[in-house]
């Protein structure tokens, strides 16, 4: 008797094992493996994106270079720059705001987004800078793959 009683409770606390690591093992959040940073230029301007591994999920931090000559004003919605992860969903809802810019400046109005890290995968990342300049509409569009382990 004592014997079965010893057996069934190993027995328990194996399943136990396998029945927590497949719920809460595979959830776990992966790590960011290819944190990197880009630039897409598109006629004067410049938009660099950097993404950065951070303890909990990641951050992305985003500019907008003016490399033209002279100065320029740029008008935009908030968010400048747009950023969204797995789905492509860009949203500007928030009020103008007007920029000059000189031959060179960076101009990043808002500070890093950030992410939860997700599932062990690859993941797009899509980015958009929406704006005017001298009465026309300028988009530039970013999109990278995330990888996550």
């Amino acid at each position: 008797m004592k014997r079965i009683l010893v057996i069934s409770a190993l027995a328990a606390v194996c399943i136990l094992a396998i029945v927590s690591y497949f719920f809460y093992g595979q959830e776990a959040e992966a790590e960011l493996t290819n944190g990197n940073t880009n630039a897409t230029q598109q006629e004067d301007f410049i938009l660099h994106i950097r993404v950065e591994s951070m303890e909990e999920g990641f951050q992305v931090s985003r500019a907008l270079q003016y490399v033209g000559e002279g100065s320029v004003e740029v008008e935009h919605q908030t968010p400048l720059v747009s950023v969204s992860f797995k789905n492509q969903n860009h949203d500007y809802t928030g009020s103008t705001m007007t920029k000059t810019l000189n031959t060179g400046n960076s101009y990043h109005p808002q500070g890093p987004k950030t992410f939860e890290a997700p599932r062990s995968g690859t993941y797009i990342l899509f980015c958009e800078a929406r704006f005017m300049v001298n009465d026309k509409f300028i988009t530039i569009n970013h999109q990278e793959e995330l990888e996550f382990n």
